[in-house]
């Protein structure tokens, strides 16, 4: 049987491995040590067709040590990336994989445990001058106790690289697991409606979802400032599922309510945006 010790240094081993590699590959930057775990920057080798850069930030953690999704549910701290201060960068936009929900026993949060890859598509300008990438963290870290976390990590673009397969498999099944977005075609959700007053109002949501699926995940995020909760599944059957969520947290003053949903299914991820309207005799309560 493994140690408790044992398993409290497997991060640090998996570290020390990396960071050697790390010298001799410019795929990935070095590890940054936090309470909890490790991170760093990796990039596929090379671009894609229309010249965009696939790269990604990944989270190692401890056994029992999580961080948190974009929107941290009803408890933690988003994780978010700033890339001002990188050097010969037009853009970078930071992606996310689907969390999973996790109970504490009093609240709901939606999180990444062991590893996750959170892609970021980046698009280069063409001066000449080298390219670096530069990302400053913020995220929360958690175990018996949740903190702040905080990391920079810098990874610099070569005029010429060598084929890194590691990296590339990295990067390439982390853009793999981003939910795929609806755009123009047929919307998930057939069915969103504002219902109750007062303290009783919710969002009543229903989804279309595989004929034999038996747990679909639904998470929704409400406009900047929002602090909501995490929906709660309500039944599944012939292909439809049904969540509520109540409405505490979510603007009072405002006629129409913009929410991004996320539908996890066993036929993978899916994202979309929906304008759902707010009845004035609710939303004036």
């Amino acid at each position: 049987m493994i140690s408790r010790f044992l398993k409290s240094t497997l991060i640090a081993a998996a570290v020390l491995s990396a960071s050697v590699s790390s010298a001799l590959s410019s795929s990935v930057s070095e590890w940054v040590i936090v309470q909890g775990g490790a991170v760093r920057l990796i990039r596929a080798s090379e671009p894609t067709p229309d010249g965009l850069y696939r790269g990604g930030i990944e989270f190692r953690l401890e056994d029992g040590w999580h961080t948190y999704w974009r929107y941290p549910g009803e408890a933690g701290i988003p994780t978010e990336a700033s890339f001002v201060n990188s050097v010969n960068i037009a853009s970078a936009e930071l992606m996310f994989p689907a969390p999973k929900a996790y109970s504490d026993g009093f609240s709901t949060s939606l999180i990444y445990s062991e590893k996750v890859v959170l892609p970021v598509l980046i698009k280069r300008m063409d001066d000449g001058r080298p390219t670096i990438l530069n990302a400053n963290l913020t995220f929360g870290i958690c175990k018996d106790i949740c903190i702040p976390g905080q990391a920079e990590v810098s990874l610099v673009f070569p005029a010429a690289t060598m084929k890194d397969e590691i990296a590339d498999k990295l990067v390439n099944d982390a853009f793999a697991q981003v939910p795929i977005a609806q755009g123009d075609l047929p919307s998930q959700f057939p069915e969103i409606k504002v219902v109750g007053e007062g303290k009783e109002r919710q969002l009543e949501i229903s989804a279309k979802v595989p004929a034999k699926e038996k747990a679909p995940e639904l998470f929704v995020e409400g406009p900047a400032g929002s602090y909501h909760g995490v929906p709660k599944l309500t039944s599944v059957k012939k292909g439809k599922a049904h969540w509520t969520l109540p409405y505490i947290g979510l603007p009072e003053d405002v006629s129409e309510l913009e929410l991004r949903l996320t539908l996890v299914t066993k036929d993978g991820a899916f994202e979309e945006t929906q304008n759902v309207s707010v009845p004035q005799t609710t939303a004036s309560n």
